[in-house]
């Protein structure tokens, strides 16, 4: 069983990634928080409950083109029933964990799901629709899992339909399909197949992801592109500076995926913790707007304390606004 980073061509579907799963073994490939308890799923964990979730699905006669719900907190749980719908070609209609429930109502009402699948406190938000919540999964799953794709799921099918929050008026969902992600991840995995032998020191790679899976920013970090590295997702909704930096630095984590944000309150605490950050960074520049360019040695010494505190593997932020 090969523990490397598999990349593949084109891929007709999303649901070939699962096949790369099952390579990468007894590797982690997600860890997540519940509560004060760490959770971690592998790899093969991972393929395994989603082929169950498949398997549950197909028991409870929900079938291509249908749609479950997903409504809670990113973790093994969340994934594994997204991937299990990947699996079956059922439509996911993903929902931000901090929406209320009258929201949830809303979006319920237009996309008319088979199943809800959510956090065990929101299930009394749930009425007339079938819900599992995410914390009984386990247990609610069928022993044997369904490992092959539906038959005849192709690039064109739907993949999911995303909502927009609904805060500058009515919900609009919009629809993606397999193609519309591959055509944003297949030329990444092409290129970073250039690249695989300059990986293996520091493998593996572990993204801190705090934005919800709800949103596209989020599955891209946390979703497409860990699978393409054998890498780990690591899961954060709290938002607080110091235990975030604790997270990066304990977990060793190699890129923070995060928005403007959360970034503005990393800038804070570390302004706080040194207080002279600003005039670093003038004397680095020479106080000019924009700076000539400097070498990364001398960057790194410059802030060598920083690095410290976040850990030496930490080496890149991926910042945008969920979609």
């Amino acid at each position: 069983m090969s523990t490397r980073p598999h990349i593949r061509g084109n891929r007709a579907h999303l649901a070939s990634l699962v096949e790369g799963f099952r390579r990468y073994g007894e590797q982690i490939a997600v860890v997540s928080r519940m509560g004060l308890r760490q959770n971690s799923l592998t790899y093969a964990q991972l393929a395994e409950w989603a082929g169950r979730f498949a398997a549950l699905l197909a028991a409870r006669g929900i079938h291509k083109r249908d749609r479950v719900l997903l409504w809670g907190e990113s973790g093994g749980a969340w994934l594994a029933a997204f991937w299990g719908c990947v699996l079956r070609g059922v439509v996911v209609v993903p929902l931000d964990v901090s929406g209320s429930a009258a929201f949830a109502a809303r979006v319920t009402r237009e996309v008319a799901p088979k199943l809800v699948v959510c956090d065990r406190e929101k299930l009394a938000s749930i009425a007339g629709t079938p819900a599992i919540a995410l914390e009984d999964l386990p247990s609610a799953l069928p022993r044997e899992p369904l490992l092959a794709p539906v038959e005849g799921l192709a690039a064109n099918d739907i993949l999911q339909i995303v909502f927009t929050s609904g805060t500058t008026g009515e919900p609009k969902g919009v629809v993606h399909t397999h193609h519309n992600v591959l055509a944003s991840v297949s030329p990444i995995e092409r290129e970073i197949g250039k690249y695989l032998k300059w990986e293996r020191p520091f493998h593996p790679l572990r993204f801190l992801v705090t934005v919800p899976l709800s949103h596209v920013f989020g599955q891209f970090m946390g979703i497409w592109i860990p699978p393409l590295l054998a890498a780990e997702a690591h899961f954060e909704s709290r938002y607080v500076a110091a235990g975030l930096i604790r997270t990066i630095h304990r977990e060793r984590i190699s890129v923070l995926a995060a928005v403007p944000r959360v970034l503005e309150i990393l800038r804070s605490d570390f302004e706080l913790r040194f207080p002279d950050l600003a005039g670093r960074s003038a004397r680095l520049t020479g106080g000019k707007p924009r700076s000539p360019a400097i070498s990364a040695l001398r960057r790194w010494w410059t802030f060598r304390d920083v690095h410290r505190a976040l850990g030496w593997k930490f080496w890149a932020v991926v910042s945008a606004e969920p979609l």
